[in-house]
């Protein structure tokens, strides 16, 4: 009981002291996010008009960003390398409303479209 006391203690420090950085604080270079010259590893949080942006980077790579307005989780992007990755996107209601792969914010390749009880394909 103890044990599992003090592991749930630490636990919660860890994530407790989970800091995320502004976006003023970082630096971007040819796909690479620094902060203050190091390779930047960890959250980054962004406010673009009413919409909220969470960024995660790892060894000053961009691994995932989610968006959300009103607390609401709009679109959430994968990058498998600079620019390029699987992007899937829900309504203001919460359902997903389509998903494929991107490059430089265009939609590649096969996307798929749900539409209330079906789903269909466009091809970019």
């Amino acid at each position: 009981m103890r044990f599992t006391i003090i592991n749930f203690f630490f636990i919660t420090l860890y994530f407790g002291c989970k800091e995320i950085a502004n976006k003023k604080e970082l630096t971007f270079s040819n796909c690479k996010v620094f902060i203050e010259g190091d390779l930047f590893s960890g959250e980054f949080e962004m406010f673009q008009s009413n919409k909220y942006i969470l960024s995660i980077v790892k060894k000053g790579i961009l691994k995932k960003e989610k968006i959300f307005k009103n607390e609401r989780l709009l679109t959430e992007k994968s990058f498998d390398s600079c620019n390029t990755g699987y992007q899937i996107i829900f309504n203001p209601d919460g359902k997903l409303n389509c998903e494929g792969r991107f490059l430089v914010n265009k939609r590649i390749g096969i996307w798929k479209y749900y539409l209330k009880d079906s789903m269909y394909t466009i091809q970019y």
